[in-house]
């Protein structure tokens, strides 16, 4: 009697009704997720893997003709998800752990980036302030890292004009940004 159980709620998983699945979902679940933990170490990854593999199992449930089938198909597909999960894992702790070497994220790095951020801005908000000839000067000077001379021939000034549009200018920011 058994087996015909069985072969009724196949042909049912097959045919889309709940019932069908139910069955299968109720008696492989625990098994296939205490199987997956093995792996995975994590409870909350073990069901969210068996949870996407039986959803895979519905969308191909007309492939199935016995349960040996349905079974292998679940084990063989929690499997290689599993595998998959470790290898991005490692991926992603050495993806991190390069990340963190490069990028310093402690507190007092964010703290002193959110300064720098700040400073900037009130830098460029005073330099906005500025005539737009002592802005270019600054901007090709600090930012473009050029000389008086290059700045004097680009601008089609003489270098004692560029000179005094930089003491200018660092008289006014000097005056804005000094509380």
């Amino acid at each position: 009697m058994p087996n015909l159980i069985n072969i009724d709620l196949i042909i049912a998983f097959k045919e889309g009704r709940g019932e069908g699945f139910t069955y299968f979902f109720k008696r492989l679940y625990k098994p296939l997720c205490f199987f997956v933990q093995g792996y995975t170490k994590d409870r909350q990854v073990a069901e969210d893997i068996v949870g996407d593999s039986f959803i895979k199992l519905w969308a191909k449930r007309e492939l199935f003709d016995n349960e040996a089938g349905l079974k292998n198909y679940l084990y063989r597909s929690v499997y290689n998800a599993s595998i998959r999960w470790i290898e991005n894992q490692k991926r992603y702790k050495k993806h991190h752990a390069i990340y963190k070497h490069e990028v310093d994220i402690s507190e007092q790095a964010y703290v002193n980036n959110i300064i720098k951020a700040e400073t900037i801005q009130l830098l460029q908000k005073a330099i906005n302030t500025l005539s737009p000839r002592c802005q270019k000067v600054f901007v090709k000077m600090y930012l473009e890292e050029k000389s008086v001379a290059e700045i004097a021939n680009e601008m089609k000034t003489t270098i004692s004009t560029v000179k005094n549009q930089k003491v200018r200018g660092l008289k006014i920011l000097r005056s804005k940004l000094t509380p």
